[in-house]
């Protein structure tokens, strides 16, 4: 098994165990190790494991959600220095965890996942938050949230309203859902979709397929992804495995608008396969 596989391989069980045993920085590591097959799980589980180490010997028995979180910033942002990287945001680099956890640098979701790791290994069950177009921290049910991307400010959900508004020029109605909490998977299909914007965006396209991939693993009953998965291999000149993802989007979607559509693609992928042959 190539080390490529292994890390599919590992991602795949991580993903189909129930919600509580789904252990985010692993499966974020498996997901780096595609692109980087020689990194080491367990020598960069062991820093998300130091810095709680840290954070623990500033608080005790007594200290609630806040403070511990308002520690855990502290430690992350000021002593170790992570930050957001503003200046190169789309680097594919922000999405890794282990490159993350290398460069101190990231992007609000993986930030925040280093947060919440650091939090699980103190006994906080925190979660995610995918606002539009930015992600954070919810400490719990009493409307406490924090940006890890910011340095770990704390934000109220009026906060969160404001910087919706802001973030869309006033374009986007709010809408209370935005602050529900996110599932694990939900987080790592996140960071797999910005994965995938990014390398599309950068004609990357053996990169893109990859991480379409492991997002129909992930959520195999949505179809758009092999229409995705298709488009790829298409402009890939790979015809064979497009039409296989086209048959596969018809099996899924078989009360779609664009049934019609897509078996006129996939009849036409396969006259030109016909002719090349």
């Amino acid at each position: 098994m190539t080390s490529t596989s292994r890390f599919r391989a590992l991602f795949t069980e991580q993903v189909q165990k129930p919600e509580e045993d789904i252990q985010l920085d692993r499966t974020a590591l498996y997901i780096a190790g595609e692109e980087y097959p020689s990194l080491d799980v367990s020598r960069l589980t062991s820093h998300l494991d130091a810095f709680a180490t840290q954070v623990a010997l500033h608080v005790n028995d007594k200290s609630d959600s806040v403070d511990v979180a308002r520690e855990i910033a502290v430690h992350l942002f000021t002593d170790v220095g992570f930050h957001g990287n503003a200046g190169d945001y789309y680097n594919p680099d922000n999405s890794y965890l282990n490159r993350v956890l290398e460069t101190r640098t990231g992007i609000p979701i993986t930030l925040s996942l280093v947060f919440l790791e650091v939090g699980r290994r103190l006994g906080f069950n925190w979660f995610g938050i995918g606002l539009p177009g930015h992600f954070i921290v919810g400490l719990g049910s009493a409307g406490e949230f924090l940006d890890p991307f910011n340095r770990g400010v704390p934000m109220s959900a009026e906060d969160c309203r404001t910087l919706v508004q802001k973030m869309s020029n006033g374009r986007l109605l709010w809408n209370d859902r935005f602050l529900e909490p996110l599932t694990k998977l939900d987080v790592i299909f996140r960071m797999l979709n910005n994965l995938k914007a990014i390398y599309i965006e950068s004609s990357d396209l053996s990169k893109a397929v990859g991480v379409i991939q492991r997002m129909a693993i992930i959520s195999p009953g949505l179809p758009h992804l092999y229409q995705e998965l298709a488009w790829c291999h298409a402009q890939r000149h790979e015809f064979r495995l497009a039409i296989a993802a086209l048959e596969t989007y018809l099996k899924k979607a078989k009360y779609s608008e664009d049934i019609a559509g897509v078996k006129d693609q996939s009849e036409g992928l396969k006259s030109t396969l016909n002719r090349l042959n």
